[in-house]
């Protein structure tokens, strides 16, 4: 390729600045990336920051997520596809990754390219799956000796190159003083339960086109009959649900009815109110979802998980999944319709039932190496300017 070429030969007369970082990720300024920014904000004034953004017309956006983790200014925001984005990018020292960025670009020796993904993986990626448009990197992360080892094939990549850190995005598990009720508008006095679903999609209209599983079979979950039976039902509870549309998926938040206890919220909610999903979490009483990553940092909080699905067979069949056995790796109630949903929120939520919790730890350990300071474990171990 003439690219390739071209910027191979770049690479040979540009020097990178070696206290300069790039910042990418999907959706923009979002997930591990930006906590790991927020980290060396705050913590590491010395270093340039650079994001390079897909949507440069949602900048004021970008600046209220950040002035709510940072007072910092120490920060650059530049459209990716820009002459000034290709040429911040040639000169840094760390390029920080969750999806891949400028993906034709040969690596360069005198850069770290730094990936640190979106997430522990329960369902096929990368090398492992159908889909062989695969991110270039020096580095992974993992959470544990068993991610090591799935990261390792699912990128091709040296084990020693995979970091076992923990990821950035779990610190604010821990460090924050926003809650979901508050961004639902509801008071923090309210005594009622507050439940969080984030279903992976099955049908992806952004990023990565493609259909996992069975549409039909997970949208009967979603059908206005079946929300208003589980709508009934949380108001006799007092508690409330929050439905999280994943960001790649064909539905949207608008696309469902208003009820008085269910709200669907896209990432278009969390942007706007300047919040990152995983300084919620440790609000929630209840976690919903099925085959997505999010069950995985939820388990360093040890609070109730129900998995939802009814299409598990289908999924198998299409995206796989990295486990032989992942139900053995799934520590929670598997529920495969409304009657079974509603019967095990009012388990837990009404009668404090837990039958899952020895086995959440247990899983916890498997998947957890490493417990708190993630962003400062990646640091420790990939950021120098001496390498």
């Amino acid at each position: 390729m003439m690219i390739n070429f071209i910027l191979k030969w770049i690479h040979v007369f540009i020097t990178p600045r070696n206290k300069t970082i790039i910042y990418h990720s999907f959706p923009d300024v979002s997930d591990n990336s930006f906590s790991f920014f927020i980290y060396i904000l705050n913590t590491h004034p010395e270093y340039q920051n650079v994001w390079l953004v897909d949507h440069k017309d949602k900048k004021s956006i970008y600046l209220k997520i950040i002035s709510n983790y940072s007072d910092s200014l120490n920060f650059k925001i530049l459209k990716k596809n820009s002459l000034l984005g290709v040429y911040f990018f040639l000169r840094s020292k760390y390029v920080i990754h969750t999806h891949g960025i400028y993906n034709s670009f040969p690596l360069s020796k005198k850069q770290k390219n730094i990936n640190l993904w979106h997430g522990m993986p329960l369902k096929n990626i990368g090398y492992l799956d159908t889909n062989k448009i695969i991110p270039k990197s020096n580095y992974l992360i993992s959470t544990s000796l068993v991610f090591q080892e799935i990261m390792r094939k699912a990128f091709k990549i040296e084990a020693e190159n995979v970091l076992i850190t923990g990821q950035p995005r779990n610190d604010f598990l821990f460090t924050n003083n926003f809650t979901l009720k508050n961004l639902l508008g509801i008071s923090d006095d309210n005594k009622d339960k507050m439940i969080l679903w984030m279903p992976t999609y099955r049908k992806s209209i952004k990023g990565d086109i493609r259909k996992d599983g069975k549409v039909d079979l997970m949208n009967r979950f979603l059908s206005h009959s079946n929300l208003t039976l589980l709508n009934n039902h949380l108001k006799k509870l007092n508690s409330r649900c929050c439905v999280k549309i994943h960001p790649m998926d064909f539905m949207n938040a608008a696309d469902f009815k208003k009820f008085t206890n269910i709200y669907f919220v896209d990432n278009s909610f969390f942007e706007n109110k300047g919040i990152s999903l995983y300084s919620v979490l440790s609000s929630i009483d209840l976690l919903l979802t099925d085959f997505s990553s999010i069950y995985i940092d939820f388990l360093l909080l040890n609070k109730p998980i129900g998995f939802v699905i009814s299409d598990f067979s289908e999924y198998l069949n299409s995206r796989g999944f990295v486990f032989e056995e992942p139900k053995n790796f799934m520590p929670g109630e598997i529920v495969t319709n409304t009657k079974e949903l509603i019967s095990f929120i009012n388990d837990v939520l009404k009668n404090q039932k837990d039958d899952h919790n020895q086995k959440r730890e247990e899983i916890k350990n498997i998947f957890h190496d490493v417990a708190s300071d993630f962003s400062k474990k990646v640091f420790d171990k990939l950021i120098t300017e001496y390498v």
